[in-house]
């Protein structure tokens, strides 16, 4: 016979790594191997993943690029300008903000049933990981409960996740994974533990929890006590409540809780603050009202129209809220002018403001 080399006109893929480098692509991002990195990022839309030497046997491509992606939504848009994110690895100055990133990713690897699937990598995977706990975005009392840094900066990272630049890319990759994990494990025997007596990843892989009725979250098995009549969100009406999350949909009062689930009696103005911060940009005030007169330090008159002034990013009639547990105040609460009286507590604006405050889900 004559001998010949054939010529291969494709090349095999893993399916979930293309899954998420089309995410990533998606998004803004180009997926670069390299033997030199285990994981970085140039600054410039480059994330780079080490070669398949360099990663454990429970390291998955997928798994890198989605927990790379979970750092891109924690440090914002100014994060991905920098090197690595602008955090610093050698030291633990940054700490809180990989902690997000990680409470990030519990949350919504949960939503597919995949969170010990999609564990992170290093020591972060026997030590933090583990230690969550059910609830992802909230640390124990003693430290802070739903208010500590890390905490917050996953719910805010949860809220970029939900604009139009993120949400229609990375709710794909998330279902597509899902529907490949729905399959797989399947076909993984038990007796085939491979290299090392070590048996398939897959074998982690459960079923995601149901949606919710109103269909905008996973149902939160861990709080199968707190339904939906618990939650700051709901509110009463004539056949049942509804949900701000989703208003238009009639719920039962026995529905169960999902994953935005937050304590109803944790919404509490002089603690929260969110209108007043980065949420909203400008109170509009007319001249008759009584804060013109009283406090004419925090008015801004431009032509026409007058507006409360801001220092930085927030109110400055805000006090409070200069350190992680420090609650904050209204100094003007009583003369406060008719667009801040007429916010109220626990509406829809009030939600979108907790939401890009990352105090809310």
């Amino acid at each position: 016979m004559t001998a010949f080399l054939r010529q291969p006109h494709h090349r095999y893929q893993d399916p979930l790594a293309r899954i998420w480098i089309a995410c990533a692509e998606n998004v803004g991002f180009r997926i670069a191997r390299s033997p030199d990195v285990y994981a970085s990022t140039d600054g410039r839309g480059t994330i780079l993943i080490g070669s398949d030497d360099l990663l454990d046997p429970d390291d998955s491509l997928a798994q890198m690029i989605f927990h790379e992606l979970c750092h891109a939504l924690v440090e914002g848009e100014a994060g991905e300008a920098q090197v690595d994110w602008g955090l610093d690895n050698t030291s633990n100055r940054h700490l809180w903000h990989e902690q997000a990133c990680l409470r990030l990713q519990a949350y919504l690897s949960d939503s597919i049933g995949l969170r010990d699937f999609f564990a992170p990598t290093t020591d972060f995977r026997v030590k933090f990981w583990p230690a969550l706990g059910d609830d992802p975005m909230a640390a124990p009392a003693d430290k802070g409960g739903r208010r500590e840094p890390s905490c917050v900066a996953a719910r805010l990272a949860a809220w970029r996740a939900s604009q139009p630049r993120w949400a229609p890319h990375l709710q794909a990759a998330l279902a597509a994974t899902a529907a490949v994990a729905s399959v797989v494990p399947g076909y993984v025997r038990s007796d085939d533990a491979g290299e090392g007596g070590m048996p398939s990843l897959w074998g982690t892989a459960v079923p995601p929890p149901p949606l919710h009725p109103a269909g905008h979250a996973a149902v939160a098995l861990y709080r199968p006590d707190n339904g939906c009549a618990g939650c700051a969100w709901s509110y009463a009406e004539r056949q049942g409540i509804r949900c701000r999350h989703a208003p238009k949909v009639r719920i039962a009062p026995d529905a169960p809780a999902c994953m935005r689930w937050e304590p109803a009696g944790e919404l509490d103005c002089l603690t929260c603050g969110a209108c007043c911060r980065e949420a909203y940009q400008a109170v509009e005030i007319s001249a008759r009202e009584p804060v013109v007169r009283l406090h004419p330090e925090l008015v801004i008159a431009a032509g026409n129209r007058r507006k409360l002034r801001r220092d930085g990013e927030r109110c400055a009639a805000l006090a409070g809220g200069h350190v992680p547990a420090e609650s904050y105040a209204c100094r003007i609460y009583e003369d406060r002018p008719r667009t801040c009286r007429d916010f109220a507590r626990g509406s829809a604006n009030c939600l979108d403001a907790r939401r890009r405050v990352g105090v809310s889900l």
